[in-house]
């Protein structure tokens, strides 16, 4: 098991307990995590596909909350994977920047 298939069922289990329970500094946490999988998680030919995903689940992540019972669990387990991915996001445009000031 690859440091990153770590660092992604850590992400997955944050975003999922951050639903149920009060994580101290879970903002902190998530953004770290983000950052991480930005940055050695997402290779340049899936730097794209990644933004996408990145600004679909920001749009999306409120919509689950008119579900009953579920849609409040559901709606906060988005918002959690969000701010991981926009964490992400911006690991892999600053990479993206990166690479294009070293290249010349």
């Amino acid at each position: 098991m690859s440091l990153i298939q770590i660092v992604r069922i850590v992400a997955v289990a944050v975003a999922v307990i951050g639903a149920f329970v009060a994580i101290p500094e879970a903002g902190l946490i998530m953004a770290i995590i983000g950052l991480v999988i930005g940055a050695i998680g997402v290779d340049a030919d899936r730097a794209t596909a990644f933004l996408v995903s990145a600004v679909a689940l920001s749009v999306v992540a409120g919509s689950l909350g008119s579900i009953p019972v579920v849609g409040e669990y559901a709606t906060s387990i988005l918002g959690n994977a969000s701010a991981i991915f926009n964490a992400g996001a911006v690991a892999v445009i600053v990479m993206g920047i990166k690479d294009r000031v070293m290249e010349s």
